[in-house]
């Protein structure tokens, strides 16, 4: 059964560099409130370049994969696309996919059930959608932060262990 999740424009710019954008649509009902599509639309808006991240974006809305929609009542917390993406988390009480660090650990401490990209990617290798070694290219490929990225990897060792004990 698929989770309602609001999108952060990090989560989806990482997980569509990190090549696993395609299996959100196996797991979530994506919402992304306005200025989050707004952020992860400028280069092919306003810079004119054909950006992976912002031609696949515009396909899953086109596809009703992306749902546009905006919160009634955003935070005040961070940038206008975080605080969005939070507040439309907060009101339809559903997942936040978000990168960022900072609103990661708020929303969190917030009782929002967080996911990033890295823990994403952990979850599609206990899932076994992908290898471990398209794992370790997915965070290779990732933008997330050296400390995620670190954690992840950290974690995803752990995971593969007790997988062949």
């Amino acid at each position: 059964m698929k989770q309602y999740a609001s999108l952060d424009a990090s989560f989806w710019i990482n997980v569509c560099n990190a090549n696993i954008a395609a299996y959100l649509k196996n797991y979530f009902q994506l919402y992304a409130a306005s200025v989050v599509a707004k952020e992860i639309r400028y280069p092919l808006d306003i810079l004119g370049i054909p950006s992976s991240t912002a031609v696949l974006f515009n396909q899953w809305v086109e596809q009703g994969v992306i749902t546009i929609q905006d919160p009634q009542t955003p935070v005040d917390w961070f940038q206008s696309g975080e605080n969005a993406a939070i507040g439309l988390a907060m009101e339809n009480r559903c997942f936040l996919l978000i990168d960022d660090a900072n609103p990661y650990h708020k929303a969190k401490a917030a009782g929002i059930k967080v996911v990033g990209s890295s823990e994403f990617i952990i979850f599609l290798f206990d899932q076994a959608q992908i290898s471990f070694d398209q794992a370790i290219e997915a965070f290779n490929q990732s933008h997330a932060s050296k400390k995620q990225k670190r954690d992840a990897l950290f974690a995803l060792e752990l995971l593969k262990r007790y997988k062949e004990e």
